[in-house]
């Protein structure tokens, strides 16, 4: 994400000398600031550019059936 993008984004908390303060996963991370082939300040490994993990929809009753005691 351009850094332009990143202080305009509502989980932008504060930037520093060699990142970015993020609010995203609900607490405070630090991102990373790179630049590109043009010298353009970049935040690496931003969590709204990264694609979202597939969820898990083998999540059945029959498996679960440790979580009840059916006696």
């Amino acid at each position: 994400m351009k850094l332009e993008d990143c202080k305009k984004c509502k989980y932008h908390f504060k930037s520093q000398l060699d990142g970015i303060i993020c609010e995203f996963s609900g607490s405070f991370d630090n991102r990373v600031i790179a630049q590109d082939k043009k010298g353009r300040p970049l935040v690496v490994m931003c969590p709204l550019e990264m694609p979202l993990p597939k969820k898990d929809s083998s999540i059945v009753a029959s498996n679960m059936s440790f979580l009840v005691n059916i006696s």
